[in-house]
């Protein structure tokens, strides 16, 4: 049974930062070495100072001790100085973004609260696996920071969105801030009509809590809660350290997005094309791609054609065309047999499985460590990167379907890593949330 609480937020002090924009960022682990560079230009109060960016899992080694404590210590300046202050009393907090995704507008609903945290008898479904490095990293820097700085994204089932509209209609006529970054529109409003929050809580007492991003944050918030507990064996009661910062959004609401995650194989020594065109010839049909590689718009939209059926288009360095490739469910039956039912209905499943594993024997250790895979969401960067070089395979892939998230947390298994972009990411510095 999921227990949602209203809390005190920590935020920017509208009176010292004029424009969000400048201070907020992607979560950290999209941001590389010059979107950290960019951000640290674009204000002294921007919050990557305290989230650092993946940079140290880049280059393939730990962060050193020194950045974990400079971000304990900016922390701490920051809410002496009032450049970061807290709400004086709990509340939930609504959020509306406006975007525009594939073509599509979209107002994507949601609210911002503390999720309890009780691992195993918690109803909180994960549908991705995790690596040990990010964990890790942000263990440490939890212990050091003793807060949240960014949210879980969680969904919910509400098939009327009746949570939505009850929040909507507790709003003070003004948002306590807004702002547009990116072509994104986010608007937040403090709840704090105990009516509103309580039917809230109500309404999601029964459901299951779906993660759709933030798995590796989540699993951090357990582990320090674990050390938490121990280390404070004699406290009673509920403590900080007890719940997680989560942003909670209805799995019926259309203003969701979902958009895929594309592979890289680089480093990698690829087959020659007839030898790679045979291999894969024995579980798929292939089609030649009208398209070339230069025309990614008419690649997509090819690939989309495809339907329901689990497939993708790759492209490698030695092919002289994209490939469409759809599974021929029956030759591949022995091979995909091994993972669970709805695993195995999975485009990014059978791409992991059946293509990387069996047919290039890329291991599960392989992957896990991304030894040789990358990902981008971005199409034309995946195509490019074979083109020039930097990349030998690239797979572009279909947005996987909210069902099928659901459906895979529900029966208690995990997609591989990035099976999921539910667009746009939360902006990490709206809200924080203190842990002591």
């Amino acid at each position: 049974m999921p227990q949602i609480e209203a809390f005190k937020g920590t935020y920017y002090n509208p009176k010292i930062i004029d424009d969000m924009a400048n201070v907020t960022a992607p979560p950290y682990d999209v941001i590389t070495g010059p979107g950290k560079t960019k951000l640290l230009a674009n204000s002294p109060y921007n919050i990557i100072r305290l989230i650092l960016g993946k940079a140290a899992q880049e280059m393939g080694g730990s962060r050193p001790q020194s950045e974990f404590k400079e971000a304990a210590s900016t922390f701490a300046q920051w809410l002496s100085k009032e450049v970061l202050v807290s709400d004086p009393q709990p509340a939930l907090y609504d959020l509306e973004e406006e975007f525009e995704a594939v073509g599509k507008h979209y107002c994507r609903r949601g609210f911002i609260g503390r999720l309890k945290l009780e691992g195993e008898k918690n109803a909180v479904r994960p549908h991705e696996k995790t690596m040990r490095a990010p964990k890790e990293d942000r263990l440490e820097l939890t212990r050091h920071c003793r807060a949240n700085f960014s949210q879980i994204f969680t969904l919910y089932e509400d098939q009327e969105n009746i949570v939505e509209e009850t929040l909507s209609k507790a709003r003070q006529p003004e948002p306590m801030l807004t702002f547009t970054e990116g072509g994104i529109t986010r608007r937040l409003w403090r709840i704090t009509d105990p009516k509103a929050i309580a039917a809230a809580q109500a309404h999601l007492k029964d459901r299951e809590i779906f993660i759709a991003d933030g798995h590796h944050r989540y699993e951090t918030a357990l582990l320090y809660q674990q050390e938490r507990t121990a280390a404070d064996s004699s406290t009673e009661g509920n403590q900080p350290w007890d719940y997680v910062m989560s942003y909670f959004s209805s799995m019926s609401s259309p203003g969701l997005a979902i958009l895929p995650t594309h592979r890289l194989l680089s480093n990698f020594p690829a087959p020659d094309a007839a030898e790679l065109e045979s291999r894969l010839s024995a579980y798929f049909t292939i089609d030649k791609c009208e398209a070339g590689d230069d025309r990614v718009p008419e690649l997509l939209e090819e690939l989309q054609k495809s339907g329901d059926h689990p497939s993708f288009i790759i492209l490698a360095e030695n092919l002289t065309q994209p490939l469409l490739l759809t599974l021929k469910k029956e030759a591949a039956t022995e091979i995909l047999s091994q993972l669970p039912k709805a695993l195995a209905a999975l485009d990014v499943s059978v791409l992991q499985q059946l293509v990387f594993g069996h047919i290039m024997g890329i291991s599960a250790t392989d992957m896990e460590q991304q030894r040789y895979t990358r990902y981008t969401q971005d199409a034309a960067t995946a195509v490019n990167a074979v083109r020039t070089g930097e990349a030998q395979i690239a797979v572009l892939l279909k947005a996987t379907k909210i069902e099928q998230v659901r459906e895979v947390a529900q029966q208690g298994e995990k997609m591989p890593q990035k099976s999921t972009f539910f667009f746009p990411k939360l902006a990490t510095g709206l809200l924080l949330n203190r842990l002591d």
